[in-house]
C-alpha cells in the first residue's frame, strides 16, 4: 500500500479514537453533574395503583429520617403536603448525594397515605430493595434509597 493511504488511516482510526474519548468524557461529565434535562414543572401526577396494593391495616407513617452517605441524619415531619427529594436547591429535602438527580423523587400524600414516586431519576428510587416504576404507598418501616442515600419511614 501505497505510504500516503497508510498515513490517511491512522489519522482516521486517530480521529475516531477522539471522538469516542469525547463523547465517553462527555456521558460521564452529564451523569455526574446532572445537566441533562432540566423541567420547569414537575410532570401530572398518576393515580396511585391500588389494585396491586391491598389496604394497608399498619400505622400511616408520619415523619421519615434521611441518611445521607456522608452526614447526620435529618428527620422530616410528614405534613399534608408533597415532599420532593433531590439535589436541586427547590427541593423540600436537598440530598448531598452525587447519584441523586436534581429531581430525583417525591412523597406524596394519596389517599388517606403516603405514596413515593420517582420522577425520572437516572439511578433510580428503590423501596425496600424493589425498584419504583410507578407511585407505590408506603407504610411505617419502609425504606427506600435513592442513590448513597436511605430514608427510613417511621410512624
Amino acid at each position: 500500500m501505497p505510504v500516503v493511504v497508510l498515513t490517511l488511516v491512522k489519522i482516521l482510526l486517530l480521529a475516531l479514537l477522539y471522538v469516542f474519548l469525547f463523547r465517553m468524557v462527555r456521558t460521564v461529565a452529564l451523569d455526574l453533574y446532572g445537566g441533562g434535562r432540566k423541567r420547569s414543572a414537575p410532570p401530572p401526577r398518576p393515580a396511585v395503583a391500588s389494585a396491586e396494593q391491598p389496604k394497608r391495616t399498619r400505622k400511616q407513617p408520619r415523619e421519615i429520617v434521611v441518611h445521607p452517605p456522608n452526614g447526620r441524619p435529618q428527620v422530616v415531619p410528614l405534613r399534608d403536603e408533597r415532599v420532593t427529594l433531590g439535589r436541586a436547591g427547590a427541593a423540600t429535602i436537598v440530598v448531598e448525594d452525587v447519584y441523586v438527580s436534581d429531581e430525583h423523587a417525591e412523597i406524596i400524600p394519596e389517599d388517606g397515605g403516603w405514596a413515593v414516586r420517582d420522577l425520572g431519576s437516572t439511578n433510580g428510587t428503590f423501596l425496600n430493595g424493589a425498584k419504583v416504576t410507578q407511585p407505590t404507598f408506603l407504610s411505617s418501616g419502609d425504606q427506600l434509597r435513592l442513590g448513597k442515600t436511605r430514608v427510613e419511614v417511621r410512624r
